[in-house]
Formats: C-alpha cells, sequence, structure tokens
C-alpha cells in the first residue's frame, strides 16, 4: 500500500492472533492500574516477548492487569508490514494507557503538527543579488508590533528527505476509539481550525503558543476549544472499531482533524509515527536523548538499572 496515494484518513483491517504467535493466548480481561505510558524509538521491534525491552515489561507490569501482548503483536505485525512496503524501518511507538475521565467530554479538535520539515534544496550562491532580491527594511514600529512573547514553537526536524514521513499508524486496544471528521468535510474541518486559531491569535497576539507553561497560552488553546466543539459540532464523526489501523496524515495542510473521545472507562491506545533513523535520532537529540532508546512515563517507582520510567518528561509526539 503506497501512502502517497492514501487520502488524509482511512481505516484498514488487521488480522487478529497471527498463527506463528500460537504461544500467546488471546488477551485476558484488561484493566488499568493507573495512567502511564511506554514509547520506544528505533528500529522495528522484534514481535517475541523475551526480546521486548525490559522497561515494557516494568510498565505493563505496574500499569496492566492481563495481557495486552496479543493484540498488541496483532496489531505491530500489520505496521511493521505497511511501514516495510512503504520503505520505512524505524518509528516512534507510543502505548498510551489512560484511566478514566471526563478530561475529553469536550472534544479537543485538531490537527496534529508536522514531525519533520522537507530537505530544502541547496542554495545557488552563484546568482547575484538585484533590486527585488534586497531585503525591505524594517520599522521599529513593524518589529514591536511583530514581536510576541511566546513565538510559536515547532517540534520539526530537518528532515534528511524531500518527502518525509509526516503521516501516522493508531489502533485502540481497549476503550473507545479516536474521534475523526468524516474524509468528506475534513478538509473545511481544517480551515475552520485555522480560522479558529487566527481569530484567537488576533484578540490576543502575545500568547499564541498554546504552551500550558504559560497561563495565557494555555487559555488561548481552551478558547480554541471551545470555538471549534461548536463550529465542527455538526460535521458528524468516524471511529474506527476494534482490529482496524487508523492510517491519517498530520500537519494544518493536509492533516487528518481528530480529538480523543469521551472515555470514562480505561483506555489503550496506540500511536506510531514513522521515520527515517537519522531524523527519528536527530529528533531524540533534540531532547537530550540517545537513540534508540525505550522508556516510560507516569509511574512512581525506582526501576532497575538500564530501564527508565520517569515522573514526566513533558509533551509527547
Amino acid at each position: 500500500m503506497d501512502v502517497k496515494s492514501l487520502p488524509d484518513l482511512q481505516f484498514f483491517p488487521y488480522t487478529k492472533y497471527p498463527s506463528e504467535h500460537k504461544e500467546l493466548l488471546p488477551d485476558d480481561p484488561i484493566t488499568l492500574n493507573t495512567s502511564s505510558s511506554w514509547t520506544y524509538c528505533g528500529p522495528l521491534l522484534t514481535l517475541e516477548s523475551y526480546n521486548l525491552p525490559s522497561s515494557f515489561n516494568t510498565w505493563a507490569e505496574a500499569t496492566i492487569s492481563g495481557s495486552i501482548l496479543p493484540s498488541l503483536f496483532s496489531f505491530l505485525r500489520y505496521v511493521h508490514d505497511f511501514l516495510i512496503k512503504n520503505n520505512q524501518s524505524h518509528y516512534w511507538l507510543t502505548i498510551r494507557a489512560s484511566r478514566g475521565s471526563d478530561e475529553f467530554d469536550i472534544p479537543r479538535w485538531h490537527t496534529d503538527d508536522l514531525f519533520f520539515s522537507p530537505l530544502q534544496p541547496p542554495i545557488n550562491h552563484a546568482k547575484r543579488p538585484t533590486n527585488q532580491d534586497l531585503p525591505t527594511p524594517i520599522s521599529s514600529t513593524k518589529l514591536q508590533s511583530e514581536h510576541h512573547d511566546h513565538p510559536p514553537p515547532t517540534a520539526q526536524i530537518p528532515s534528511t528527505s524531500p518527502t518525509p514521513t509526516n503521516w501516522k499508524l493508531t489502533t485502540t486496544l481497549l476503550g473507545p476509539g479516536t474521534l475523526f471528521i468524516p474524509p468528506a468535510t475534513n478538509r473545511l474541518a481544517r480551515a475552520t481550525q485555522r480560522a479558529a486559531k487566527t481569530a484567537v491569535r488576533a484578540a490576543d497576539p502575545a500568547h499564541i503558543c498554546v504552551s500550558v507553561r504559560c497561563v495565557g497560552c494555555a487559555m488561548a488553546a481552551e478558547s480554541v476549544r471551545a470555538r471549534l466543539a461548536v463550529e465542527l459540532g455538526g460535521h458528524g464523526i468516524v471511529q474506527a472499531s476494534a482490529g482496524e489501523c487508523v492510517f491519517f496524515r498530520v500537519g494544518e495542510d493536509e492533516g487528518a482533524v481528530h480529538s480523543e473521545p469521551r472515555s470514562h472507562g480505561d483506555r489503550v491506545f496506540v500511536n506510531v509515527v514513522p521515520g527515517h533513523e537519522a531524523d527519528l535520532s536527530a529528533l531524540m537529540a533534540k531532547w537530550g536523548m540517545e537513540y534508540p532508546r525505550a522508556w516510560c512515563v507516569g509511574l512512581p517507582l525506582v526501576v532497575g538499572e538500564g530501564e527508565e520510567c520517569l515522573r514526566d518528561i513533558g509533551g509527547e509526539i
């Protein structure tokens, strides 16, 4: 399946409990002990329980009652086949387990940010500048009007490829699936999102970074959220069923508009961001981390040597 031919959003069924994993019985009844996540960034994992990074076992034992391995391996088997067919052999994999809450009773419609910016062609330094090429002087008044206390942040990494992998594969192993705006109206939903962000930023240009570390920016983000909950309420929704993989694009120009679902019970969500090895390695280095690496977040406990279970390291990709 060539991703170049795919739309912004598409669901694909995957086979559960593949025959080569006969030692894995169907999932036990699963309940969660706490909300936490496990992340791995590196080459495609070997889908054998004894070959997983040790931090996975630490995370799973503390977080989950029951085993998600049968359904997880079924999904990852499909993901690996999909990625290999698209010349990808590395990914950023996150398994997010969350207890029920009312956090998303109001949808949080959004498109995910771009992860990687395309490789730019080399600059031709031989060209002599013309009057049209010379920069226009900028007045101090304009500089002041364009100054922002919190410029919009970007997690984008300059890619080694002119066509970086700005798309995702996801599934939900337990609980409700992610909400998506139907493909027929996704373009209109993106335009509505851009208009809402523009209006909120124009009202308070000093707070446009949408950072939870800044009260003003967090309030701006909530204002966008409340506005989109109303304006996109009539678009309807689509959700993947159990055993379906979701392919969707990211970015404000081509991304699928989506939201976390209302979930008052336990939920286990799996997120896969493919990437070239050099791109993912650069992303890890930007955060001061080595590549490859596996770690868990949200477990307040001491772990053994060579494992990492952190209380909090900020946002997730």
